[in-house]
């Protein structure tokens, strides 16, 4: 089974350029249920590899990434909107360190 597909789950800018470099597998959520459905529905896909979503609406959905980062693949990647990046990516990757070590780390 090979895990080759990506996955975009962003605001409409983000998810258009991902689309104009070959991305065809792209969500444009208008709430924090719709991005949780986009995330499970993409989680069921054998053949996915990669789940990237704007930092933004992953803060919405934090304790549903972190569930769902225990799965080895697919691998979920927090990037910048149009606006930059708002940091929100170290409170995800601090739940996950705090899980697999057992105690919390600064980073």
């Amino acid at each position: 089974m090979s895990s080759d597909k990506i996955a975009v789950i962003g605001d409409r800018d983000t998810v258009t350029g991902f689309r104009l470099v070959g991305v065809s597998e792209c969500s444009i959520p208008k709430s924090p249920a719709e991005t949780r459905d986009s995330l499970y529905h993409y989680f069921r896909d054998p053949t996915m590899g990669l789940v990237m979503i704007t930092e933004p609406l992953a803060a919405e959905v934090e304790d549903t990434i972190v569930e769902l980062s225990q799965s080895p693949v697919p691998v979920i990647l927090l990037i910048p909107d149009r606006d930059g990046t708002t940091g929100g990516y170290e409170t995800v990757l601090k739940e996950l360190i705090r899980r697999a070590v057992g105690i919390e780390i600064n980073i």
